[in-house]
């Protein structure tokens, strides 16, 4: 089967014609997905400041990782759930889309560094290394980079 009949096939199916027919369907699903994302990014940028020495300093960073990283999961969750269902009621916008792939690469990248800093962030004491500071900085630069591309698909079909 290539992409182009699995898209044709995915796009002629009962939940992707309800999707479609049904009046704000598409948009409401839209809308939980960018909420998750921004209370995720909001979430991994507070857990990435503080383990970079920043923000929130009067909670110790693995306090601060416990409360955090299940929310992240759980928003990562709600991403994956309404992003399967944007690509159902739209395939042709994403599996036909260059930067669809771009952005589940960085997707999968964020999620493997989501799990290292959260290991790294519940055993941390002391001072942040030069090493942890950059892994930081470099987590939030790749889900801000998934943003990106997010909305680039909107663009670039």
């Amino acid at each position: 089967m290539t992409l182009q009949s699995f898209g044709h096939w995915l796009e002629s199916t009962a939940l992707s014609q309800g999707l479609q027919s049904t009046h704000g369907a598409i948009a409401d699903i839209q809308i939980v997905h960018i909420l998750a994302l921004a209370t995720l990014f909001a979430l991994a940028l507070n857990l990435s400041l503080r383990i970079a020495g920043r923000g929130l300093t009067a909670e110790p960073v693995p306090s601060l990782a416990g409360r955090f990283v299940p929310a992240i999961w759980s928003c990562l969750a709600v991403l994956l759930i309404s992003g399967t269902l944007l690509i159902v009621a739209e395939p042709g916008r994403a599996i036909f889309n260059k930067v669809f792939y771009t952005k589940m690469v960085l997707v999968l990248l964020a999620v493997s560094f989501t799990l290292w800093l959260s290991a790294v962030a519940r055993r941390q004491e002391g001072k942040p290394t030069r090493l942890r500071t950059t892994a930081a900085v470099l987590y939030m630069l790749i889900w801000m980079s998934v943003i990106v591309a997010g909305r680039f698909i909107a663009y670039m079909v």
